[in-house]
């Protein structure tokens, strides 16, 4: 997670969403009790929240950093659930349900650019290290 994501949360729990990508409701899968829970989702940058009640951006119940994560697909033979998807990093997996084939895509593709724009940020950032 950010630093900067870290402060805010670590003050006061409520998140500043600016203009988000892609926002709505998915059902999570608990990583623990491996239980599905709604939660209303919002990609904000590079950064993937999600929280008990609608537009309500405080305390999110996950925050997933994108920029560790190195892709997003389909999981429906995984999870056995209709238009289910994880996002992937090397070390864990989050699995999520749209409601419709149409929005599991529509969060692929935002995820997945989302991925790539962190991936194309850290090469240039590496690279502006390189030059010093």
């Amino acid at each position: 997670m950010s630093k900067v994501v870290e402060s805010k949360l670590q003050t006061t729990g409520k998140i500043k969403i600016d203009k988000p990508q892609k926002e709505g409701w998915l059902e999570k899968q608990s990583r623990f009790l491996k239980t599905w829970r709604p939660r209303w989702f919002v990609l904000n940058g590079t950064i993937l929240y999600s929280f008990k009640k609608e537009k309500e951006y405080v305390n999110p119940t996950e925050v997933i950093d994108l920029t560790v994560f190195t892709s997003v697909k389909s999981s429906e033979e995984y999870t056995n659930r209709k238009n289910s998807f994880d996002v992937y990093s090397k070390n864990m997996a989050y699995s999520m349900v749209a409601k419709t084939s149409g929005e599991k895509e529509d969060w692929i593709r935002h995820i997945g650019k989302a991925i790539i724009i962190s991936r194309a940020t850290f090469q240039d950032d590496y690279q502006d290290d390189d030059s010093d």
